[in-house]
């Protein structure tokens, strides 16, 4: 359950962020973090949207029409993505410790053809 409020968060902040192009490469390394929301552009005083949970990293392409994002746990084996045209939650085996995916190559749901739509 708390995968998937993560990820509808996560979502949120790519929908508010939509307006301007802009990627976020998911790492291992930076996990645990507070994500923040703004019209223009966000920073610590901005409200607070969600916070990652330690070891939960995210990945995410915007544009200005549309958004993908991917998230997984460097000690999961599962990798969970979504994107604007699709109403489904793909998920996909990862090997644990191991990025699936670090950042959507489009806002579409290309890079998840494969993927088991949930």
């Amino acid at each position: 359950m708390k995968k998937i409020a993560l990820f509808t968060a996560m979502i949120m902040l790519v929908a508010s962020s939509a307006f301007a192009a802009s990627s976020l490469t998911l790492v291992f390394t930076s996990t645990g973090k507070t994500v923040y929301g703004a019209k223009a552009s966000a920073s610590a005083t901005s409200p607070v949207i969600s916070k990652t949970s330690t070891g939960v990293g995210v990945g995410l392409l915007t544009s200005a029409t549309g958004y993908a994002v991917i998230t997984q746990h460097k000690s999961g084996s599962k990798a969970f993505a979504t994107t604007y045209d699709s109403t489904a939650v793909f998920t996909t085996d990862a090997t644990v410790g191991t990025v699936k995916l670090g950042v959507p190559t489009a806002i579409t749901t290309a890079d998840f053809t494969s993927w088991t739509t949930m």
